[in-house]
């Protein structure tokens, strides 16, 4: 296990992709809140970005279709998954069932690493952006900050993790992008919504927000006394057990040839 997660560090830590998608993300995002300064006057007073806790900015900035963190990370996802089989050292522990579940673990942590970065590259990019282009903006509550900025680590780690099950079962990386795309859309999302409220009318609504990235882009309601924390751990961590177990399973029953 720590062999192979010694080796994806290296191939993680060498990836050209992961540098250049980080730089993007936060050009990206600068840019998005310049955007929202020069048109600040058409928001609502309820709604106005300079008016936001540090908090309600990052979930609105998520919420924004199409959420671009998980565009990022279904594009490095599939493609650090499909670029071992390029780099061909896979091969050495391929025939080893062991070391197949080690692989999957070892991706899923390092994809974990990928989404932390990626939060730091958005958490600096909203500071900035709302230092330069909105004066006076309240910073809020710093643990309500902190526990938002958990919760949605997870849920996005969760994708990731859903994303690299894709990208093994997908058999392609035209196909696992394709499929990436669609999810980080969230046209699944929207549609197994429409057919639980047809189903199920009211009650189809929450039905329908257990789905990942239903929950993702989503408001987090964060009151007092961790109210609305419950959903979207339990969200997560189903998620990063079901794909994580799937990715695992898969590779272990996957075909030499």
């Amino acid at each position: 296990m720590l062999n192979i997660l010694r080796m994806d560090f290296r191939r993680f830590r060498k990836n050209n992709m992961l540098p250049l998608l980080l730089a993007v993300f936060f050009a990206f995002q600068l840019f998005g809140i310049f955007m929202m300064s020069r048109y600040a006057d058409s928001y609502s007073a309820g709604l106005a970005p300079g008016s936001m806790s540090a908090s309600e900015f990052f979930q609105y900035m998520l919420a924004q279709p199409p959420s671009w963190m998980l565009l990022y990370v279904a594009v490095f996802t599939v493609h650090y998954t499909w670029s071992e089989r390029s780099a061909g050292f896979y091969k050495n522990y391929i025939s080893m069932r062991h070391a197949r579940v080690s692989s999957v673990l070892a991706k899923a942590l390092l994809l974990a690493l990928f989404t932390l970065l990626l939060f730091v590259a958005a958490v600096a990019a909203n500071a900035l952006g709302r230092l330069l282009f909105f004066e006076n903006a309240p910073t809020g509550e710093l643990g309500q900050y902190a526990l938002l900025l958990l919760l949605q680590f997870l849920l996005h780690w969760a994708f990731a993790v859903m994303m690299l099950f894709v990208a093994l079962a997908a058999r392609s990386l035209i196909a696992g992008l394709i499929i990436g795309l669609l999810l980080a859309l969230n046209l699944v999302g929207y549609s197994l919504s429409a057919l639980a409220a047809l189903l199920l009318g009211e009650d189809g609504a929450g039905i329908a927000s257990w789905w990942l990235v239903n929950r993702i882009v989503h408001t987090l309601e964060l009151g007092q006394g961790g109210a609305g924390v419950l959903e979207p751990a339990i969200v997560a961590l189903l998620f990063l057990l079901l794909f994580g177990a799937a990715g695992a399973v898969f590779r272990q029953r996957e075909d030499l040839r």
